[in-house]
């Protein structure tokens, strides 16, 4: 079974626990050097919610600061995939080590018959790690993050992995990402009011008491702007 066929099974919901694509990317690399070549095309369309799945857990917010088409950008070929996909999530899951990857019920030295040593998978974790913080770093994407911070604004939340739990990062992206519909959200309630109820993760706020009893009202929080920040061609 490959990395989308054992996420396919999962409820249709795109904010995935890490330690299932975990076990998702054990089958990946189960998989021969061709059969994983062609899994990474599939990969690189994020067109299903499989895919998109592997995507929000392994960039989270990084995506919003990537160009269009990065997915195919990142799995262009297996080494470009270890670097940025794999030690993305690796950075942000330090507690995925190299055997709990390498070893399933049924196998065993998973990475090692896929020529990832140890040495190359924390190169990988290292990698992702540089990356990421350069992604932050980068003063071209200044404008993207005062859209971010509005976007916490409009919730009154500083804190990025509460939203980002209720909304799958690809659907903020595509928010940030689109000045029309953005600065709709900022300025109108009813625009806003839509954009929640048709994006909000609801297994998720189904599962946590935090948000049970919570209306849109309860969540909305007014932002004032002028310009909308200007996002680099």
């Amino acid at each position: 079974m490959g990395l989308l066929a054992s996420l396919a099974i999962l409820p249709a919901c795109t904010n995935v626990d890490p330690g299932l694509v975990r076990s998702g990317l054990t089958s990946h690399f189960q998989k021969s050097p061709e059969e994983r070549k062609a899994a990474l095309a599939e990969i690189a369309k994020a067109d299903n919610w499989a895919s998109l799945a592997l995507w929000n857990t392994a960039l989270g917010e990084a995506m919003y600061f990537l160009p269009d088409g990065y997915q195919s950008n990142l799995t262009k070929d297996e080494d470009t995939f270890l670097n940025y996909v794999l030690g993305a999530y690796l950075a942000r899951y330090p507690d995925v080590t190299y055997d709990s990857l390498d070893k399933s019920l049924f196998n065993a030295d998973i990475l090692d018959k896929a020529g990832v040593s140890r040495e190359r998978f924390e190169y990988a974790r290292g990698f992702g790690r540089v990356w990421l913080k350069s992604i932050q770093d980068d003063p071209k994407n200044r404008a993207m993050k005062e859209r971010v911070t509005l976007f916490r604004q409009r919730f009154g939340s500083s804190n990025p992995d509460y939203y980002t739990s209720i909304f799958s990062p690809h659907k903020i992206r595509a928010l940030l990402r689109d000045d029309k519909a953005f600065e709709a959200f900022l300025k109108d309630d009813g625009s806003a009011t839509a954009w929640v109820q048709n994006n909000m993760d609801i297994n998720k706020t189904t599962r946590d008491k935090t948000f049970q009893n919570l209306t849109i009202q309860d969540l909305l929080r007014p932002v004032t702007i002028g310009v909308l920040p200007g996002l680099a061609s």
